[in-house]
């Protein structure tokens, strides 16, 4: 071997062998400061030096999070955007058809000679008490025979009815309630194919029980009740009016009677105002 050669070999083995020395000296210095209580300087100076770095990248990352987040919640709000213009214009076709087949109704009413029908004025009310007295299913609203209210006046909802005024004060009434036992309501089974007529009466359950119907009525769950406007005495709530949703059907054993139950539209429990027919 040459020399120069293992001049320089020396040299690379004294450089290794000053950095083990010095290591081993920094590692001794920082297990007996660390011994003696204080901080450690090596890993507090690494520390200071990547915290831009590492806040540098949560920074991004809390950035990228941002962007992914918005993107996802842009893309849920396009879908519930197109899912709500869809309904829309659904509905807008709807009611035209619906505007349309009541022009035609009215039309052919007034050739027959039928006089024409005009919704019923609403009285809106708050309602001051539910269920004042617990052996009745009623509530007090806040208009009285100042304000137009009658006795056997129609309250109702924007769901629908709600039930009827038994009694009245100048400033306020006590309704009864359809869900009462003293309460009924003539009622029929919407679909065109049915027409079903009957009473639905209240039993001081969330149910009301529909009953005179005819043994071949077709009545099925999920029909919509609609007020019949017939009822004799009682007749007081005008025609197509919702009273509620078929719940169940049961036949006697015979078959010769059927236990029908409507679940009333209306959520009495939930009723903050309502409105009076006039």
């Amino acid at each position: 071997m040459l020399p120069r050669e293992r001049e320089n070999r020396r040299g690379r083995y004294a450089a290794i062998l000053i950095c083990v020395t010095l290591g081993v000296m920094l590692g001794v210095w920082r297990n007996q400061a660390m011994a003696r209580g204080h901080s450690d300087g090596v890993t507090a100076a690494v520390r200071t030096a990547t915290m831009p770095l590492a806040r540098g990248a949560s920074d991004v990352g809390d950035w990228i999070s941002r962007q992914v987040g918005g993107l996802l919640r842009w893309r849920a709000l396009e879908a519930e955007n197109r899912q709500l213009r869809e309904e829309n214009a659904r509905l807008k076709e709807e009611i035209a058809h619906l505007r349309e087949a009541d022009i035609t109704a009215q039309r052919l009413r007034a050739q027959l000679g039928f006089p024409a029908s005009r919704p019923p004025e609403k009285l809106a009310a708050d309602v001051v008490s539910l269920r004042p007295n617990p052996n009745f299913n009623t509530m007090i609203i806040a208009r009285g025979t100042r304000d137009g209210v009658k006795l056997r006046s129609v309250v109702v909802a924007p769901e629908g009815v709600v039930g009827y005024v038994y009694d009245v004060a100048p400033t306020s009434a006590i309704v009864l309630l359809l869900t009462d036992s003293n309460a009924a309501i003539g009622a029929m089974v919407q679909r065109p194919s049915s027409r079903a007529v009957g009473i639905c009466k209240g039993n001081d359950t969330d149910l009301l029980q529909m009953t005179y119907l005819e043994p071949a009525a077709d009545v099925r769950e999920g029909d919509l009740i609609i007020s019949s406007g017939k009822g004799g005495e009682l007749g007081i709530f005008p025609k197509g009016l919702v009273i509620g949703t078929v719940a169940s059907v049961a036949s006697s054993p015979s078959g010769a009677t059927r236990s029908v139950q409507v679940r009333p539209a209306v959520n009495f429990h939930r009723l903050e105002e309502v409105y009076v027919l006039k």
